[in-house]
């Protein structure tokens, strides 16, 4: 799929099944892709740097990880050289030749600002569970079915006049949280406490869901809630 979005024709395409792809630029990419599936989502930085040496932004990077899911396909494109592509891919590239590219080119990833990408990236990977894909600069977090990107702040920018990106300045207010759905709030409690998770209160059950808050260290308000099953109606 990253090849036929590259452009490559069935030529190339196949050069790139038998391990021979000669494009320095994609070679790179892959480089970065494997390197994550075998360790568990991280890539060493000289890896990333070697990807961006040959041409590719961040931006690009973090697409690339966020185009069909990371954690749906990396294995079935490591193994692309040996075996056909897989249902997802089929379906993918069913929706690029359509022209409907929304359900694979477009993901939403939750951006932090914090003061220290290492506390973040830790708290985060060891309290939540977080899969890290990148170490810092920004930070790349893969969280189930969803990414966090974390970066240190910094003053307008010709992008964004008149906004300073900085981390929360009350803990105690907040105008938005990362809403973590759980099928059992209670365990993820106990579990995420036992990690060293500091929660506001114990769950609590509210409005037909159990729910309860912790703070990660830079005070943005994460929410782990349970939804409950419908009473039934009296009689």
């Amino acid at each position: 799929m990253i090849a036929q979005q590259a452009g490559w024709d069935e030529r190339e395409t196949l050069a790139l099944r038998t391990a021979a792809a000669a494009d320095p630029k994609l070679a790179s990419l892959l480089a970065v892709a494997g390197q994550s599936a075998r360790n568990r989502g991280r890539v060493e930085e000289a890896t990333w740097q070697s990807a961006r040496v040959a041409g590719w932004t961040d931006a690009e990077l973090a697409e690339a990880f966020g185009f069909v899911g990371l954690a749906q396909y990396v294995d079935s494109f490591i193994n692309f050289a040996e075996t056909e592509p897989d249902g997802l891919f089929a379906d993918a590239a069913a929706d690029a030749q359509s022209g409907d590219r929304a359900a694979t080119s477009t993901t939403l990833t939750h951006l932090l600002i914090v003061e220290d990408q290492d506390r973040t990236r830790a708290f985060y990977e060891q309290v939540l569970g977080a899969s890290v894909v990148r170490e810092r600069d920004p930070v790349i977090l893969h969280f189930h079915n969803s990414w966090i990107v974390a970066n240190v702040g910094g003053p307008p920018t010709d992008d964004k006049p008149q906004v300073t990106m900085a981390p929360p300045s009350d803990p105690n207010s907040a105008s938005s949280a990362l809403n973590v759905r759980v099928a059992d709030a209670r365990a993820t409690y106990e579990e995420w406490r036992a990690r060293g998770g500091h929660f506001l209160t114990p769950p609590v059950e509210r409005g037909g869901e159990i729910r309860c808050y912790l703070r990660d260290p830079d005070g943005h308000l994460i929410e782990v809630g349970e939804i409950l099953p419908a009473r039934p109606s009296p009689r």
